[in-house]
């Protein structure tokens, strides 16, 4: 434990904060980032439907009973990354996605061990 909380804790709040700072660029649209989404064939606006799921990606993160949704989420958006390089074969913005997966992979098992997560109210 460091400074009493669960190192697991704070790698998924520190995904969570990740996840809502990037929504927030993609919301933004910063020029390079259209740029990108335009060389990878995405429609114009595709910046702010990215920047919706980070942010959402992000707020399941932070909030403990929602977590688990935050963790599909968050695997389905690196899925969807993948696709998204190897289609384009772009292949210097795997090594981050690699990172990011093996981080949330970190983090779900520190919390909830191989089970799977139990999904509060159902």
């Amino acid at each position: 434990m460091i400074f009493d909380y669960h190192w697991a804790i704070l790698l998924t709040g520190f995904l969570g904060i990740a996840f809502v700072a990037n929504g927030v660029l993609n919301a933004i649209g910063l020029a390079e980032m259209r740029k990108n989404y335009a060389r990878w064939g995405f429609p114009n606006g595709w910046h702010l439907v990215n920047g919706a799921v980070c942010l959402t990606i992000g707020i399941l993160l932070l909030v403990p009973a929602l977590r688990p949704f935050g963790f599909i989420l968050a695997t389905l958006e690196c899925i969807a990354i993948y696709a998204t390089i190897i289609w384009n074969r772009d292949l210097g913005h795997i090594v981050p996605s690699v990172v990011l997966l093996i981080m949330l992979g970190l983090a779900y098992w520190g919390l909830y061990g191989i089970a799977a997560a139990p999904l509060a109210g159902f």
